[in-house]
């Protein structure tokens, strides 16, 4: 499969182009005057690298808002393309493993059923809702018995508060860990753009897993609150783009799942994964079981 069929690329910013591997994972090519900053590179089941290069011929430097493999598994086909692969300093180490087979082959399963779960809605949505987009429509998934994410060596270190200068336009790299200790987000104040990753989401955020935690989760979405954010890019599901409203709605949840002020249940994650699900409007929190309380901070690992 070429992944012409595989992404789904528009621009949804001025200068901003959605590189969507739709109900999998988001990634954004953002253009300056000089240089072209791709954040996140996707699962590596696509050419990610053609995708960039249909849009633009400007150097091109990459961001991994973490190092989660569905962030940066387009890195290897970007070796040669991209003049640097930039990652927060806290996560480099972990950018030196290559995914193992049994995540590979435990991601494929799911990325099957997601697709014939999908067909499913999609037919009873033609019949009588019609809420669906076929722009975005969860595609078909290629073979993948060949499919590897290789470890790619970050080239440069990124810290709170460094500018990532484009020409015409700068980011701010802002340090968000709670989805993962290494989370960055990146902050145009010009324009109000945020770019987003794993901190915020809208669909089930992962606060159950190994290296997340949910008060820091809930520190850096207060943090993001607070900006004056007009447009936020997500790093998941197929509602990629909110507005600050959501940033606020986000960072209360978090703030009620923190101080044990919800009624979670007991479900499992795509994996299989049990955990507490805390249920908010247009979104969810997964926390581990293993907390004592829902939500305090022995139980919100990664």
């Amino acid at each position: 499969m070429t992944g012409r069929r595989w992404f789904a690329v528009r621009e949804t910013a001025p200068g901003v182009f959605l590189i969507a591997e739709p109900g999998h994972v988001n990634s954004y090519l953002v253009l300056g005057d000089d240089l072209a900053l791709l954040y996140d590179t996707g699962m590596g089941i696509g050419d990610i690298a053609g995708e960039v290069r249909a849009l633009t011929s400007l150097p091109l430097l990459v961001v991994n808002s973490h190092h989660h493999y569905d962030h940066r598994g387009g890195n290897a086909s970007l070796l040669g393309v991209a003049r640097d692969f930039a990652v927060h300093a806290e996560g480099a180490e972990s950018h030196g493993a290559p995914a193992p087979r049994e995540w590979l082959e435990s991601y494929a399963h799911i990325a099957h059923g997601l697709r014939e779960k999908y067909q499913a809605l999609r037919a009873l949505d033609i019949e009588a809702f019609f809420l669906t987009d076929s722009r975005v429509e969860v595609r078909p998934v290629p073979e993948l018995r060949r499919w590897r994410i290789e470890a790619v060596r970050p080239t440069r270190l990124l810290h709170e508060g460094d500018t990532l200068d484009l020409g015409g336009r700068r980011l701010r790299v802002l340090h968000t860990p709670g989805h993962s200790p290494d989370g960055l987000c990146l902050w145009e104040a010009d324009s109000g753009l945020l770019l987003a990753g794993d901190t915020l989401i809208s669909g089930t955020f992962f606060a159950h897993v190994p290296g997340a935690d949910v008060p820091d989760f809930a520190a850096s979405t207060r943090r993001l609150a607070e900006l004056p954010v007009r447009t936020a890019l997500l790093g998941h599901n197929l509602r990629h783009r909110e507005s600050g409203g959501f940033v606020v709605d986000v960072a209360e949840a978090f703030a009620a799942v923190r101080d044990g002020r919800t009624r979670p249940v007991v479900a499992t994650d795509m994996f299989g994964t049990a955990a507490w699900r805390h249920d908010f409007d247009g979104f969810a929190v997964f926390t581990a079981l293993r907390a004592t309380t829902p939500g305090s901070p022995e139980g919100a690992g990664r």
